[in-house]
């Protein structure tokens, strides 16, 4: 698989990315939440519907979908520590997901 100094760049880019600031950001809100057993499994309900919705729906039937998962959770949402988790979870998924397309990008994979 990866070997020599392709490991060791992939192993010093993993670094970077637990260094930055999104993926700190992430996981300090990861602990808080995880410290409220009950709240998380909600919040993970919900990010497990909202996953399968996002991966399935499209159209009107998408907006119909997330509309009725807004009002199913909206009281979790209105948790300001469930919103700082999501928050924090998408401002380092979005980072991920910038890296992933700029290597794509970059390497231009046919």
């Amino acid at each position: 698989m990866t070997e020599g100094h392709m490991y060791r760049a992939v192993m010093d880019f993993i670094h970077e990315i637990k260094e930055s600031q999104e993926f700190k950001d992430y996981r300090v809100q990861l602990a808080k939440i995880q410290d409220e057993p009950k709240l998380y499994d909600k919040v993970n309900e919900f990010r497990q519907k909202n996953y399968i919705i996002q991966s399935t729906e499209e159209g009107e039937a998408f907006i119909e979908r997330m509309d009725e998962l807004e009002r199913e959770f909206e009281d979790v949402r209105a948790i300001p520590l469930v919103d700082d988790f999501l928050a924090a979870e998408l401002c380092f998924c979005r980072m991920m997901q910038e890296i992933n397309e700029m290597i794509w990008d970059e390497i231009d994979f046919q």
